[in-house]
């Protein structure tokens, strides 16, 4: 799946709730609730450095987690505290030399998230989360085509934020499903020392886009 399959898979569901026709049923309750969802991550190609020298980096698609505890308030307003998982694999560098390793991106982000109530059971939203991204490299990342390959699995934390866009379904007045897309980065680069004493990579910047579905219980009143 690429960033064009993201995107249109996008814009037909939003095209199914602006279509649809309204819903007599009640909306998810006000008050606190919980969210877990799944989704699948596509992390577009990065720049970084390699010992002063200008690379781009290719990746695979993974995996992502999400749970959320938040409070749906009376003005449409949902402020929730989030944690998140990704995980993607890379390819190559400059799309010509392999290599191998994984990485983690796991996050803690603050989100406001605004839904728009149409008066029925689908509803769009939009939202914005700011937090700490911790990206972690692993699994021996390195070139295998080296004789002695240099290792850089590492790990480090910068300030991070991300945007969402999606719609829920109010299968209950407790219960709701939801599909959005998130973009989620971080602010500053990152740095990944190599097992060769002063051999580093440097100037790495974290973004990625995934879709996600998930649940939300809760726990509140109409």
């Amino acid at each position: 799946m690429d960033r064009f399959q993201i995107k249109a898979g996008l814009v037909a569901v939003v095209g199914l709730a602006v279509f649809a026709p309204g819903y007599a049923a009640a909306q998810s309750e006000l008050g606190p609730y919980v969210a877990v969802g799944l989704g699948y991550n596509n992390m577009p190609d990065r720049n970084l450095q390699i010992f002063g020298r200008q690379v781009s980096s290719q990746w695979d698609g993974g995996v992502a987690g999400l749970a959320a505890l938040g409070y749906k308030w009376s003005s449409g307003l949902r402020t929730e505290l989030e944690i998140s998982g990704r995980v993607s694999e890379v390819k190559t560098f400059n799309d010509v030399a392999p290599w191998v390793g994984k990485q983690w991106a796991n996050s803690v982000m603050v989100n406001a998230l605004y839904d728009f109530n149409r008066g029925g059971k689908i509803n769009p939203y939009i939202g914005v989360g700011l937090g700490g991204t911790q990206v972690v490299w692993g699994d021996n990342f390195r070139a295998p085509t080296q004789g002695v390959p240099i290792v850089y699995d590492g790990s480090g934390v910068r300030m991070g934020w991300q945007g969402i866009a999606g719609l829920s379904y109010a299968v209950t007045p407790k219960i709701a499903l939801a599909l959005d897309g998130r973009l989620n980065g971080a602010f500053g680069d990152y740095k990944f020392p190599g097992s060769v004493r002063g051999i580093n990579i440097t100037h790495f910047n974290y973004r990625s886009h995934g879709v996600f579905a998930s649940v939300r219980y809760s726990f509140g009143k109409q």
